[in-house]
């Protein structure tokens, strides 16, 4: 190859070297700024945390759980001031848990009768505790109910009240 028809490489600018640095930078910050303005702050991480994430494992029940003790208070509160004798107390306790069922196993647990409760999965805490409900709920007022509530509170209603507030809290 002669001589003449080689010719020097040509220098590129200076510019087009800062150039490509600045936009090197742009797409850093660009980056950076993305990242930082997206994270929540230390203090907004600690207002997003819901109360029962604070104390312990989560627990996706924890609003179902709070709904249905309310509840069950709410029906102790009528038991106790006499509004319900045995009969209405298992009935209304029975609605209840069943009620709090239904939100847990997301089926409509309150027409399910005690056979087709024992089928479904994880739900035996509920099945022992509505067989246990049965016999006072169908039971007639024969008198015998009527002198437990003279005397305050019966201890079977008690520990039904209790085996609810068990299954709810517990299940």
């Amino acid at each position: 190859m002669p001589d003449d028809e080689l010719y020097a490489p040509v220098l590129y600018s200076g510019w087009w070297a800062a150039l490509g640095v600045l936009l090197l930078l742009l797409v850093v910050g660009w980056v950076v700024f993305a990242v930082l303005s997206t994270r929540a702050s230390a203090q907004e991480k600690a207002l997003s945390v819901p109360p029962h994430l604070v104390s312990g494992p989560y627990d996706p029940y924890a609003g179902l759980r709070a709904e249905f003790e309310s509840r069950l208070a709410g029906v102790e509160q009528r038991y106790l001031a006499g509004e319900l004798d045995e009969r209405a107390l298992h009935l209304a306790l029975s609605r209840e848990v069943r009620g709090f069922a239904s939100g847990r196993l997301g089926v409509d647990a309150s027409v399910l009768t005690l056979s087709e409760i024992e089928r479904l999965t994880g739900a035996q805490h509920l099945t022992r505790l509505i067989a246990r409900y049965y016999r006072p709920s169908f039971a007639e007022d024969d008198g015998e109910q009527s002198a437990h509530r003279e005397q305050g509170v019966s201890p079977g209603g008690r520990e039904s009240i209790d085996r609810a507030r068990s299954v709810v809290r517990t299940w």
